[in-house]
């Protein structure tokens, strides 16, 4: 018979995972809610070293974004979104954007808005699944 405490374990991590995959699907939700889909103009590419624990650091492009504000004055933002290979100068994207908060834009792709949730869910899943396969 398996230990129910191992089983409990897993479970609880199984969960944490599911709530932790809910609080990013909500953001992702309320974005969409509070703000229009407009499209936004590549204007330039930062690059930055990012840190990775399996070898040496890469190189990622994450792209600055220029909508209209609605008001004439152009807003500009840095997404949170890196990419390998910088984005033309030019290129259009999809972007959520809140005039009353125009900080908060953000890029509408599947990458930015759907992807971490939908991977933390799948991570969790197993041990969800493991656990209450042990107490059941």
């Amino acid at each position: 018979m398996a230990d129910p405490v191992l089983g409990w374990a897993f479970v609880g991590v199984g969960m944490l995972a599911q709530g932790v995959a809910g609080v990013l699907l909500r953001r992702s939700l309320r974005q969409l809610a509070s703000g229009a889909r407009v499209q936004g103009r590549v204007v330039d590419n930062v690059a930055a070293m990012v840190e990775s624990s399996k070898g040496a650091p890469r190189r990622f492009h994450f792209p600055v974004l220029e909508v209209d504000s609605g008001r004439g004055e152009p807003v500009r933002f840095q997404s949170q979104t890196g990419r390998g290979v910088p984005l033309p100068v030019g290129q259009s994207l999809p972007v959520i954007f809140d005039a009353a908060y125009p900080s908060l834009a953000a890029e509408a792709t599947f990458r930015s808005l759907w992807l971490f949730p939908l991977l933390t869910c799948l991570a969790g899943l197993p041990f969800l699944l493991a656990g209450l396969s042990v107490l059941l």
